[in-house]
Protein backbone atom coordinates (compact mmCIF):
# COMPACT_ATOMS: atom_id res chain seq x y z
CA UNK A 1 0.00 0.00 0.00
CA UNK A 2 1.48 3.54 -0.73
CA UNK A 3 1.59 5.93 1.41
CA UNK A 4 0.31 9.78 1.78
CA UNK A 5 2.87 12.49 2.83
CA UNK A 6 1.97 16.16 3.73
CA UNK A 7 4.69 19.10 2.80
CA UNK A 8 4.12 22.53 4.67
CA UNK A 9 4.68 24.38 7.42
CA UNK A 10 4.32 23.27 10.68
CA UNK A 11 0.95 24.63 11.71
CA UNK A 12 -0.60 22.87 8.19
CA UNK A 13 0.89 19.42 8.23
CA UNK A 14 0.81 18.65 11.68
CA UNK A 15 -2.71 18.34 11.92
CA UNK A 16 -2.62 15.63 9.00
CA UNK A 17 -0.29 13.45 11.56
CA UNK A 18 -3.37 12.23 13.63
CA UNK A 19 -4.68 10.49 10.84
CA UNK A 20 -1.17 8.73 9.83
CA UNK A 21 0.01 10.58 7.29
CA UNK A 22 3.59 11.71 7.00
CA UNK A 23 4.41 15.17 7.43
CA UNK A 24 7.20 16.68 5.95
CA UNK A 25 8.10 20.24 7.69
CA UNK A 26 9.83 23.02 4.79
CA UNK A 27 10.08 26.54 6.29
CA UNK A 28 10.83 28.28 3.44
CA UNK A 29 10.06 27.62 -0.53
CA UNK A 30 13.66 26.56 -1.52
CA UNK A 31 13.38 23.92 1.40
CA UNK A 32 9.95 22.47 -0.47
CA UNK A 33 12.00 21.86 -3.85
CA UNK A 34 14.14 18.88 -2.03
CA UNK A 35 11.62 18.23 0.11
CA UNK A 36 9.61 17.17 -2.63
CA UNK A 37 12.08 15.09 -4.98
CA UNK A 38 12.37 13.26 -1.98
CA UNK A 39 9.01 12.28 -1.43
CA UNK A 40 8.40 10.97 -5.29
CA UNK A 41 11.31 9.05 -4.75
CA UNK A 42 9.95 7.58 -1.53
CA UNK A 43 7.28 5.93 -3.26
CA UNK A 44 4.55 8.07 -1.97
CA UNK A 45 0.95 7.68 -3.77
CA UNK A 46 -0.58 10.72 -2.70
CA UNK A 47 1.60 13.99 -1.84
CA UNK A 48 -0.25 17.27 -0.31
CA UNK A 49 1.45 20.67 -0.77
CA UNK A 50 0.50 23.43 0.79
CA UNK A 51 -0.35 26.12 -1.60
CA UNK A 52 1.72 28.78 -0.67
CA UNK A 53 4.89 26.46 -1.96
CA UNK A 54 3.41 26.54 -5.63
CA UNK A 55 5.15 28.59 -7.47
CA UNK A 56 8.80 27.16 -5.79
CA UNK A 57 7.62 23.86 -7.36
CA UNK A 58 4.95 24.03 -10.02
CA UNK A 59 7.94 22.75 -12.98
CA UNK A 60 8.46 19.88 -10.92
CA UNK A 61 4.28 19.23 -10.47
CA UNK A 62 3.62 19.86 -14.22
CA UNK A 63 6.34 17.05 -14.89
CA UNK A 64 4.69 14.38 -12.98
CA UNK A 65 1.03 15.14 -14.71
CA UNK A 66 1.48 12.35 -16.95
CA UNK A 67 2.39 9.18 -14.64
CA UNK A 68 -0.24 7.93 -12.44
CA UNK A 69 1.51 8.07 -9.29
CA UNK A 70 2.57 10.03 -6.85
CA UNK A 71 -0.77 12.16 -7.20
CA UNK A 72 0.13 15.81 -5.93
CA UNK A 73 -2.31 18.19 -4.90
CA UNK A 74 -2.35 21.23 -2.93
CA UNK A 75 -4.13 22.34 0.28
CA UNK A 76 -4.81 25.42 1.90
CA UNK A 77 -2.24 26.82 4.49
CA UNK A 78 -3.06 27.08 8.18
CA UNK A 79 -3.15 30.84 7.43
CA UNK A 80 -6.01 30.73 4.99
CA UNK A 81 -6.19 29.69 1.17
CA UNK A 82 -5.31 31.82 -1.46
CA UNK A 83 -7.83 29.89 -4.09
CA UNK A 84 -5.26 28.82 -5.94
CA UNK A 85 -5.77 24.89 -4.33
CA UNK A 86 -9.43 25.56 -5.49
CA UNK A 87 -8.62 26.57 -9.09
CA UNK A 88 -6.64 23.95 -9.48
CA UNK A 89 -8.97 21.31 -8.70
CA UNK A 90 -11.15 22.81 -10.49
CA UNK A 91 -9.28 22.56 -13.81
CA UNK A 92 -8.61 18.99 -13.03
CA UNK A 93 -12.50 18.13 -13.00
CA UNK A 94 -13.40 20.04 -16.37
CA UNK A 95 -10.57 18.57 -17.93
CA UNK A 96 -11.94 14.89 -16.50
CA UNK A 97 -15.08 15.38 -16.86
CA UNK A 98 -16.22 18.18 -18.78
CA UNK A 99 -18.09 19.59 -16.67
CA UNK A 100 -17.59 22.94 -14.36
CA UNK A 101 -19.12 21.46 -11.08
CA UNK A 102 -18.12 24.60 -8.78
Amino acid sequence: MKKVAVIGKYETVFPFKSVGMDCIVCAAGSEVREKIKEAISADYGLIFVEEDYYEDIKDIVESLREVATPAVTFIPGAGGSTGMAREKLRSAILKAIGIDVF
